[in-house]
Order: structure tokens, then C-alpha cells, then sequence
């Protein structure tokens, strides 16, 4: 906190979590100028609450391209930097539950191989060959082996360490209280330790991307969504892949189950709540994890985990990810002066490092990244 503000950079990225660091990690290292200022902690908010799996699997056909290449984003990566976050290409294991919804996975792997991936539909002895502890009453599950997963707090720090190294100058607990005008260009922004007057201002905090535009008045649509995830205590190694649920017939409440283990040993389990009206401003306070969600945790762990039954559940936790009206990022060029690489809907990590390059390519004026899958002008209300 001793460090001064610097008055003017190339780029001022606005928000601290994985999208941010890694927005700021890629516009140094490209030559910019660049300044990462976040509200509170690094990583605090939902990165570093995050399960960090990084895949291809179940996410969106038309986007498969973009997935490949921002997973191997993440590969490439941990061999520059030595893995020191982590990485572990462990696969994904997606439970069917339901005999109706075996259709719908049918469905996605037709896709997906369609588009060069290899995922399977395995019978439940064949899912149990590839995670042994997984026997209870599953119907199938399907496999894609390429998924990964990083240490969510350490990728942050890498990020942050990498782009320090190529000149980012970074201060936590300095948030943005507007952004600056002159006419319809944004040239700055004003923070609670003074202002920084730069060329590009690149939104990249999550849910509070959208409270930043209101200051002058641009109506971002990206809304607060709560996640919650539970922690059992450290364990020897028991669960080997990420374990998530096949999309269901039946609604949300499956589509968004995850569980793995933690190098620590520790077992997650993450969901997020079903479709709500998010409370203005739950995002900026700690909230308490419904006990329902707890209860129904420990009781999908323990079907899918009948051996994990006696285990001991050490803490839950809450966040809150920022989601556009369809589910997508929003990454671009909002306005003169302003980008934005926000709206992840709880999947920033896999995508972090490719959008960290179109911004930064937006930045430089080498492409102004409008009419791409993450257009951010495809909604109305924003400025062209």
C-alpha cells in the first residue's frame, strides 16, 4: 500500500480475480503499459473460491474451438512456469442419474466428436474402471479425458507473479469508484487513493463490472449469481477425476454439481443456487451457506461415494459469479476507451488466458473483438 499510483498507464484493468490477472499478465507482456487495481484481495472474490476445472466437455458446441485453444492455454503455461499452480489433467467423469437423460448426453458427445474431442458414454462398471470409488446408483456417466484442474489461489498468484515480472503494477484494496470521460471516450479512472488517466479501461470484475459502467451511466447486463462450495477434511487420495452431472431433463440442480479432490486431500463439492433474484448488493456482503445445501451435498457425496460416508465436512463458503442473460462472456470493446472481459457464469478460469489475448489484441487496435462469440454488444443497452 505504500506504492503511489502512477498517473497514467496504457491500461487500467479493473478487478483482481484469474480474468483480471490474466488480462493484465497478457497487455504487459505485449507492451503495454498496465495497471491492475482490485477492491479487496487478489483472487478473494470467486476465483479463489472456484473449483478451477478447466475442459471442453458439456459447455457449448459452437465455442469448442475456442475451448481447445484456451485449454491448452493452461498446459502450455504450467510447463513455462513450471506447474506451480498445480495443474492436473485428471479428466471429467459426468453422472447419469436418469435413464431419460442419457439422450441428452448422447447428444453432446455427438458434437463434440464431431468437432475432433473423444468423450465417451460409459456403462456403470466401465465409469467405475476409471474412478473406483464411484459405486453407487449411477445409470452411466460420460468421460472426457482432457479435462484439467489448477489450484485456484496459486493460479491467480502465478498469473500475478508472471505479470509483475513483465511490468504490471499491481495494488489490491484500491477499488474504482467511477470511470473518467471526456465526451464519449473513457480516458481514466478515479480510485479511493486518486486518479489514472490511461488509453484503455478493461472491466474484469465480475458481478461489479456492471455497479463500474453505471458511473456514467451504461447499462451493463450482468448480474450476481450465488455459489457455494463445501470442504471435508484432508483425506488420503480417494477421488481421482472431477466428478460432475450430466445436463438433466429435470432441471439446474444436476448441471452444476462438481466434486473432486484437492492436491491437499481435501474433497469440494460445488454448485451454484438454481435460477433467483440475486438481493442488490449480496454480492459485497459474506453470506451464511443454506443448510439445504449442505444436507443435499454430503447426500449426493455419499450416493455417488458410499465409502466416503464417515468423512468429516470442514467448511462451506460463499461467492458470487457475475452471468450474462445467455450464459456467455462478455469480451470486448463496450465503447471508446472501454472493454470489458466479464459475465463468466462460473467458467472464467477455463477461458481466462484466450480472453486475456483478445483483449490485449483489442487493446493494441489490432482487432476491435465486436463480432466475435463474446461480442459484448449483442445485448441491448449498450453503447456502440
Amino acid at each position: 500500500m505504500s506504492e503511489s499510483l502512477p498517473k497514467a498507464a496504457d491500461v487500467v484493468v479493473v478487478g483482481g480475480g484469474v480474468v483480471g490477472a490474466a488480462v493484465a499478465r497478457q497487455t504487459a507482456k505485449d507492451g503495454l503499459k498496465t495497471v491492475l487495481l482490485e477492491a479487496k484481495a487478489f483472487g478473494g472474490a470467486v476465483s479463489g473460491a472456484s473449483l478451477a476445472c478447466l475442459g471442453t466437455h458439456m459447455h457449448n458446441i459452437e465455442e469448442l474451438p475456442i475451448l481447445l485453444e484456451a485449454c491448452a492455454l493452461w498446459q502450455s503455461l504450467s510447463e513455462e512456469l513450471g506447474d506451480s499452480f498445480e495443474y492436473n489433467r485428471s479428466g471429467q467423469l459426468r453422472f447419469i442419474l436418469k435413464p431419460e437423460d442419457v439422450a441428452i448426453a448422447e447428444r453432446w458427445i455427438a458434437g463434440e466428436r464431431a468437432a475432433g474431442l473423444a468423450p465417451e458414454l460409459l456403462s456403470p462398471k466401465e465409469a467405475q474402471e476409471v474412478e473406483p470409488l464411484l459405486t453407487g446408483p449411477i445409470h452411466a456417466a460420460t468421460w472426457a479425458p482432457d479435462s484439467a484442474t489448477v489450484n485456484p489461489f496459486l493460479a491467480v498468484r502465478a498469473l500475478l507473479a508472471d505479470g509483475k515480472r513483465a511490468g504490471v503494477m499491481a495494488f489490491a484494496e484500491t477499488p474504482v469508484e467511477r470511470l473518467l470521460l471526456d465526451g464519449d471516450r473513457i480516458t481514466g479512472v478515479r480510485t479511493s487513493r486518486g486518479d489514472i488517466s490511461a488509453g484503455h479501461i478493461v472491466l474484469a470484475a465480475g458481478p461489479w463490472s456492471a455497479r463500474v459502467a453505471r458511473s456514467i451511466g451504461l447499462t451493463v447486463p450482468i448480474v450476481a449469481r450465488q455459489a457455494q462450495c463445501l470442504a471435508s477434511v484432508r483425506l488420503p487420495p480417494s477421488i481421482r477425476r472431477v466428478i460432475g452431472a450430466c445436463e438433466s431433463a429435470g432441471g439446474v440442480e444436476s448441471g452444476y454439481t462438481q466434486i473432486q479432490q484437492a492436491a491437499s486431500g481435501q474433497i469440494l463439492f460445488n454448485t451454484v443456487m438454481a435460477p433467483q433474484q440475486t438481493p442488490a448488493g449480496a454480492e459485497d456482503r459474506i453470506n451464511e451457506v443454506p443448510r439445504r445445501f449442505v444436507r443435499d451435498s454430503i447426500a449426493m457425496l455419499t450416493t455417488l461415494f458410499p465409502s466416503l460416508a464417515n468423512i468429516l465436512m470442514l467448511r462451506s463458503w460463499v461467492r458470487f459469479e457475475g452471468v450474462t442473460p445467455d450464459d456467455r462472456f462478455m469480451a470486448g470493446r463496450l465503447q471508446d476507451g472501454l472493454l470489458i472481459a466479464a459475465g463468466d457464469n462460473g467458467t472464467g478460469f477455463t477461458r481466462a488466458l484466450f480472453l486475456a489475448q483478445l483483449i490485449s489484441r483489442a487493446a493494441r487496435a489490432a482487432t476491435d473483438a465486436r463480432d466475435g462469440f463474446y461480442n459484448p454488444l449483442r445485448f441491448a443497452g449498450g453503447k456502440p
